[in-house]
């Protein structure tokens, strides 16, 4: 009895189409920004309280977001955009668009206006208790609200930051790009080499390479999305990241089967 067709029947990759492969891209880019945003936010917080105490979170992201404008000013043109300081500011008038139409930016500025945290009849000495009591709860209100609306100003700062840094990126894709051709034409020639020599081939480093390369063009950005220190200029992580990939792409393509 014959066996039915869909047993023993080797299983074949399920193929992508474009849009498939597009919707990806999009979901992966923003479910990397989001969470690059909500780390960079704990970080914030952590570092409230622990590494800038002095300088408060607000004015560290505030002056994490003026030098990554620096960085982006020191180099006004890219192969992609023509104008990239001012692309950078409309990527950060758009970060703060949510937080102006949601009412944050005047909320903290009622909250941190002189005299909104204090109360003319705290210090009443003829207070009844039930009026002691609904201004203690006034004043914790108050303080509340103030603290509050202090995180969303720097949740706004840091999503600014998280998208100049993405537009930093953006404007490395040229760089990538070439760095990929190089990889891959050096590696055919190897490849080509290896297999006219009599070479032997090694599907470990093969599959090895191949994952350092998917590292090199994505963990790099991942580990600069979310870098809470100043004082990094993203020319040398392209630099640096750039010939990560050309290597590790180069030795992939190297290392491929000798006969297709």
């Amino acid at each position: 009895m014959r066996p039915p067709p869909s047993q023993g029947a080797p299983l074949r990759a399920r193929t992508r189409g474009p849009v498939e492969l597009t919707l990806e891209v999009a979901f992966g880019l923003t479910f990397v920004s989001l969470f690059a945003w909500f780390i960079g936010v704990m970080i914030e917080l952590g570092g409230h309280y622990f590494l800038w105490k002095e300088e408060g979170a607000l004015a560290h992201a505030q002056r994490i977001v003026a030098q990554d404008m620096g960085y982006i000013a020191a180099a006004p043109r890219s192969l992609l955009i023509d104008d990239t300081e001012g692309f950078a500011h409309r990527l950060n008038g758009w970060a703060a668009w949510p937080y102006e139409r949601l009412g944050v930016l005047a909320w903290y500025s009622r909250s941190h206006a002189p005299g909104a945290g204090e109360s003319a009849d705290s210090s009443r000495p003829k207070a009844s208790a039930a009026q002691q009591l609904g201004l203690g709860m006034q004043n914790a209100t108050r303080s509340i609200s103030k603290t509050a609306s202090y995180w969303a100003m720097v949740s706004m700062h840091v999503a600014q930051d998280v998208l100049l840094r993405l537009s930093v990126a953006l404007f490395a894709l040229p760089a990538f790009a070439l760095a990929c051709i190089v990889g891959i034409v050096d590696g055919l020639v190897r490849r080509d080499l290896r297999r006219w020599q009599g070479g032997r081939e090694s599907s470990f480093v093969y599959h090895h390479a191949k994952r350092y390369t998917s590292w090199a063009l994505t963990g790099g950005f991942g580990l600069y999305l979310t870098w809470p220190f100043g004082g990094f200029n993203p020319a040398y992580m392209v630099l640096v990241f750039t010939v990560l990939v050309a290597a590790t792409l180069s030795t992939t393509v190297a290392s491929f089967k000798k006969y297709v």
